[in-house]
């Protein structure tokens, strides 16, 4: 299977950037989110320079994802424990 892909051209702090992906949508979401983001760091430490605010943002959101990763583990292990749960209270009868 073949899969499209797109290029668009965004800007992320003020730099232009052409990207390809196959969900020309879902970049120009990332490329806004990381945008914002960068505005938002840029504001609170303005002496910061360019590559060491991408630095700054890649370790936040890398925080950001382990403790996604963290709490998803967390909910799935919980649903694991429901569901053995259920099980014990209502047999698997094989009928589907």
């Amino acid at each position: 299977m073949l899969i499209e892909m797109f290029s668009v051209e965004v800007e992320i702090f003020g730099r232009k950037y052409k990207l390809k992906g196959d969900d020309p949508k879902k970049l120009f979401h990332i490329a806004e989110t990381l945008d914002k983001s960068l505005i938002e760091l840029s504001s609170e430490y303005e002496a910061l320079e360019f590559n060491k605010l991408l630095m700054l943002c890649a370790l936040l959101q890398q925080e950001q994802i382990m403790d996604l990763t963290n709490s998803n583990q967390e909910l799935k292990d919980e649903l694991d424990r429901m569901n053995q749960l259920i099980s014990a209270f209502i047999p698997d009868t094989g009928d589907n």
